[in-house]
């Protein structure tokens, strides 16, 4: 079963997701006053759905997660889980239970008589489920793989990063694309809900000669590890693994290793500047829907335009969720090394993480890199917007070499749609819009070209 089951993800994937693991981005909800043993709710709830009793399972999802799943879904899925491994033998309760945007997140190891499988169950401060995706422990990725797709290995010992290498026909070398996630423990796809932005470009632009390297984030591979960990940066979170798969590419005689570029989205493109610094060899960077503010003002910023949208809170109960971001926020913006804030205090996210970017000013530092780049964003996207994409405008000034696209019918994901976007879109299966893996390719083959003559 080389499939992938996911049920439904809580939805917004809001840059506050930086961290370290979990399914969820909806930092929207409110704290209960009660608490509550997860490890017990989490075996409570377990042992529901694998004695087949689907009723009491269902009975544990939250009101939104019964929006979005039916009863009678949750029951094929586990049905086809049974027909592919056989009947159920046990569970490991040896579970590790993590704090991720108010959540508490757990993924639990299924035994089934011919193979396995992890539930990751996302519970919120009532103990309900507002996440859930089963996934296949079958294959050494559980991600959808493309036909030209190899897959690759690199990485540091400690870490090593699994990926695909997807070639375009012949024998090269071909010109190159190294994909960078945003925020949260992304797998190679950048998956979110039934969609694959990264292997959509994949496949868009090795259609078009482009080689391209997606491969799966080292917090979505080791999220319980780097979890333990009490002073992670991005560099461990996302700039190591970039260097290494840079330094992995320069190896391969099929890859034009004078003409590699670093495609960074959200969060990967906010860290653009930084990253170039460690990778003087590759030949360009491209920006897709980059945020160039603090991140947690978009946090607020999202937290306030999801508020707007909601319909089912009364404005007492939005000025509260909104106060105990901007208090979250305010909480950030004044941490100094010697404050005394715990991660769960800070959205999840240790203390350490905040004050690496505390100073960090990806506008004024990106004005030092002479590089080509290309700059995309939607026009729908309401997690990093044209304000930005204005930013990065002005920061380039009168540079030569830079490329600017603005897609006013595209999201966050670069799909397309109408009217304001809205978190559930990501739950509706869609594709990158071609326009962008055209421009990508363009972009690249042309500067290939220019340097060729």
């Amino acid at each position: 079963m080389k499939k992938l089951f996911t049920m439904i993800c809580i939805a917004t994937m809001l840059v506050m997701a930086c961290s370290l693991s979990g399914c969820g981005k909806d930092t929207v909800k409110e704290t209960a006053a009660q608490q509550i043993n997860y490890t017990e709710r989490t075996f409570t709830i377990v042992d529901k759905l694998v004695n087949n009793k689907i009723t009491d399972f269902y009975s544990y999802f939250d009101e939104n997660m019964k929006k979005q799943v039916s009863q009678a879904d949750v029951q094929q899925v586990w049905a086809s889980l049974i027909s592919d491994y056989g009947a159920f033998d046990y569970y490991k309760t040896d579970i590790t239970l993590t704090t991720k945007d108010g959540y508490q997140i757990v993924d639990v190891p299924v035994i089934f008589k011919n193979g396995s499988a992890t539930l990751r169950f996302a519970l919120n401060a009532k103990g309900e489920i507002s996440g859930f995706f089963i996934t296949d422990n079958a294959t050494s990725s559980n991600s959808m793989q493309l036909a030209n797709d190899t897959e690759v290995t690199f990485g540091s010992a400690e870490y090593p990063i699994s990926g695909s290498l997807t070639l375009p026909e012949g024998e090269g070398p071909f010109p190159a694309v190294i994909l960078v996630h945003g925020s949260g423990p992304s797998d190679r796809n950048e998956q979110i809900g039934p969609n694959l932005p990264f292997m959509d470009l994949a496949e868009q632009l090795s259609a078009q000669g482009v080689a391209v390297l997606r491969y799966d984030k080292r917090t979505y591979l080791y999220g319980n590890q780097l979890a333990q960990l009490t002073d992670i940066t991005v560099q461990d979170e996302t700039i190591d693994d970039v260097v290494y798969a840079l330094d992995y590419l320069q190896t391969l005689d099929n890859i034009d290793t004078e003409h590699i570029y670093i495609a960074g989205h959200s969060l990967g493109g906010y860290l653009v500047p930084r990253i170039a610094a460690q990778t003087p060899e590759a030949a360009g960077y491209i920006l897709l829907a980059a945020s160039a503010r603090p991140m947690e003002d978009l946090l607020l910023e999202q937290t306030e335009y999801i508020l707007s949208l909601e319909k089912s809170l009364d404005d007492a109960s939005k000025e509260k969720l909104l106060k105990q971001t901007q208090d979250m926020v305010d909480t950030i913006k004044s941490l100094t090394p010697d404050s005394a804030y715990t991660a769960d205090q800070l959205g999840g996210t240790p203390a350490s993480y905040w004050l690496d970017l505390k100073n960090y000013d990806p506008i004024a530092e990106v004005q030092d890199i002479n590089k080509s780049f290309l700059v995309l964003q939607g026009g729908r996207d309401y997690q990093v917007t044209k304000t930005d994409y204005d930013l990065w405008q002005s920061a380039f000034g009168e540079y030569s070499d830079v490329h600017f696209r603005f897609y006013d019918n595209l999201n966050h994901l670069f799909m397309s749609g109408t009217g304001k976007s809205v978190p559930n879109e990501y739950q509706q299966k869609n594709t990158v819009d071609t326009v962008v893996g055209k421009d990508i390719a363009n972009f690249v083959l042309d500067h290939a070209a220019i340097k060729k003559q």
